[in-house]
C-alpha cells in the first residue's frame, strides 16, 4: 500500500468516526427529549432495543 493510500484510509476512518459520533449524539438527544416529554420511558426504549436486536435486521423499521 502506498503512503498516500494509507493517509487516505486514515482520513476516511476519521471521517467515519465523526459521523458515528454525530449520529449517536443526535440519537441520544432525541431519546432524552422523548423521555423528558413523557412520550416514552428509558425502560421502554431499552426493551424495544433488545427486541429489535433479538429479532435481527428484518425487524428494523428503516431499510430492513
Amino acid at each position: 500500500m502506498k503512503a498516500r493510500d494509507t493517509i487516505d484510509l486514515y482520513a476516511t476512518l476519521a471521517d467515519m468516526k465523526e459521523v458515528d459520533y454525530k449520529s449517536a449524539l443526535a440519537l441520544a438527544a432525541l431519546i432524552d427529549l422523548l423521555v423528558t416529554k413523557g412520550v416514552i420511558t428509558r425502560a421502554e426504549m431499552a426493551e424495544r432495543a433488545c427486541q429489535l436486536d433479538a429479532a435481527g435486521e428484518k425487524s428494523l423499521p428503516i431499510g430492513g
